[in-house]
């Protein structure tokens, strides 16, 4: 009974009707050579495995091919480049076995539960190969998925444009927007239109459409097994190259937008400027092709889930749509795992962070009995510690009485060590070698501030800081503009 629930359940967010896989019907010219795949760039996939994750359904174990990569490379070269010239896809690639993992909300709803899927180690090494063809295809708009960007850089990208304008008294309004089961509803053919206009070659087209047709799932539930069913419609979630085919298939999705638009792989938020009607009647217009997008490309928003922010006191509060449906309005919203309101002083997930944190000490207060600071540190650490450090350079917090907040969450997790409880808070850290949660706040903002000038986000530091160009006193080419606030 449980497994024909699951079963029905995930079956139900395949489409069913519309255009199918087109796969097979790729036409490659006879006469060009398909694309070699490098015995350097397979042998790098296999050093890069990571050998603490399990074995997949070939029973082979990670780390006995990265730890054989010198040997094996040249065998896997040669099988990988006879599948991408013949477009074949072993059969058991093509057959998933779901496990339904528990998400968030109530536990005794089927919805509330997400589908993993375990792969084939071999396979993985073939769709990173595929994979590294896939570079620069998603656009600037997107940062999920895409190498040099993360939810950090999604959020400053977008929010700096956001504060600019509230800073100089612009009423703004931002637009939060929820697919609807995305990866499950990617149609194939569609897909695989996109991928061909953005460049990859045909030899690897044809490949990825066999690869989507013909797939079946069954779903497992305590060694019990479903029956198996097709799948007519999305791309692997748990895969490489799923989540890049995803980014590829809503890269078109801003344009033509007049606002600005950012995506973390399907989650996308839209701002623009309020204050007078021509800008509210742009933002409605954004929607529109929104809306349109979605139909053309039979995905679904789920409309309960979208909200609309209304940010500075003076913001008229306009009523949206999408479709025929109206947008409900929200004070606070979850944006990437972090709280922001209208106000955007940042409280409401200062005050989130400090419960969920509370809630881990108390946690680990009762599932360990020692107290010797060997035990107990990587466990505060890791179990709490992340919940306020996560994108903490984007949350920064305006009020003492936040910062006062987090910290007594931190001295909560000191004083539980045996022999600390007596010192004070200062002696404590520095008895365990940490800073105050306010000074690690400074330094992970100087590393993201090189990451942006120097670093992995250099891409985007340009559009963020200002240099100074004067070359009156020695200096170096990172020295940044002081500007007036």
């Amino acid at each position: 009974m449980i497994l024909k629930v699951f079963s029905n359940l995930y079956d139900s967010v395949i489409l069913t009707v519309g255009p199918q896989a087109l796969g097979t019907k790729i036409q490659v010219d006879a006469n060009t050579d398909p694309p070699s795949v490098k015995d350097e760039l397979v042998c790098e996939l296999l050093q890069e495995l990571d050998p603490c994750k399990s074995m997949g359904p070939d029973h082979i174990h990670p780390r006995v091919l990265s730890e054989l990569a010198d040997i094996v490379v040249k065998s896997f070269s040669i099988i990988f480049e006879k599948l991408r010239r013949l477009g074949d896809v072993p059969e058991d690639w093509k057959k998933s076995s779901v496990i339904p993992i528990y998400k968030k909300g109530f536990k005794g709803g089927s919805r509330k539960l997400e589908a993993h899927q375990s792969y084939f180690i071999t396979e993985r090494i073939l769709l990173g190969a595929i994979t590294s063809q896939m570079k620069h295809v998603t656009g600037k708009s997107q940062h999920g998925f895409t190498k040099g960007k993360l939810c950090l850089t999604n959020q400053i990208a977008f929010y700096n444009k956001v504060t600019c304008l509230v800073d100089v008294g612009q009423a703004v309004d931002i637009v939060c927007l929820d697919f609807s089961k995305a990866f499950h509803m990617v149609s194939h053919s569609l897909l695989l239109e996109k991928t061909m206009h953005y460049g990859l070659d045909k030899w690897s087209v044809q490949w990825v459409g066999n690869w989507l047709t013909g797939r079946t799932q069954r779903v497992v539930v305590n060694n019990s097994f479903s029956n198996w069913q097709p799948v007519t419609s999305g791309v692997p979630q748990g895969s490489i190259l799923g989540p890049k085919l995803l980014n590829i298939f809503i890269s078109d999705l801003d344009d033509g937008i007049k606002c600005t638009l950012v995506k973390f792989a399907d989650d996308t938020k839209l701002n623009g400027e309020v204050d007078t009607s021509e800008g509210r009647a742009t933002m409605q217009e954004d929607l529109d092709r929104l809306e349109e997008w979605a139909n053309k490309n039979l995905m679904k928003f789920n409309k309960d889930k979208c909200k609309v922010l209304h940010l500075e006191k003076h913001n008229p509060g306009e009523q949206y749509r999408l479709g025929s449906t109206w947008l409900g309005n929200s004070s606070v919203e979850r944006d990437l795992g972090v709280l922001v309101d209208k106000q955007l002083n940042m409280s409401e997930q200062c005050a989130a962070a400090a419960k969920k944190a509370h809630r881990m000490l108390g946690c680990i207060n009762m599932g360990i009995t020692s107290r010797h600071k060997k035990s107990l540190f990587h466990s505060t650490q890791h179990l709490s510690g992340h919940t306020w450090n996560t994108c903490a350079q984007f949350w920064s917090l305006l009020y003492k009485k936040d910062v006062d907040r987090l910290e007594r969450a931190q001295r909560r997790a000191t004083k539980m060590m045996k022999g600390l409880g007596s010192l004070p808070c200062e002696d404590r850290l520095r008895e365990l070698g940490l800073f105050s949660l306010e000074k690690r706040r400074l330094r992970g903002d100087l590393i993201t501030m090189f990451q942006y000038l120097k670093g992995g986000y250099k891409e985007d530091g340009d559009s963020l800081f200002t240099r100074s160009h004067l070359e009156k006193t020695r200096g170096n080419e990172c020295k940044l503009l002081l500007g007036r606030f």
